[in-house]
């Protein structure tokens, strides 16, 4: 059995298209098309076509999210 060493361990993607981001947070692209008309997500462009959230961001913008009281529907 071998074990990988930190070298071989593969590095997260720095810089998600608006899919990849739909998938992280568990929503639609049109979602994610909202947050970034509304600044709530910052992107930025590569070239002319494509639009890329960095990670950061996109973790900067979930550690901003108000969290909400749990309830009890009884």
């Amino acid at each position: 059995m071998s074990h990988a060493t930190i070298d071989e361990m593969p590095r997260p993607k720095m810089m998600l298209s608006v899919a990849e981001v739909a998938a992280e947070l568990g929503c639609g692209r049109d979602t994610v098309y909202a947050l970034l008309a509304s600044g709530q997500l910052a992107s930025v462009r590569v070239g002319e076509r494509l639009r890329r959230i960095r990670r950061p961001d996109l973790e900067r913008y979930i550690a901003e999210l108000p969290t909400s009281p749990v309830t009890d529907h009884r």
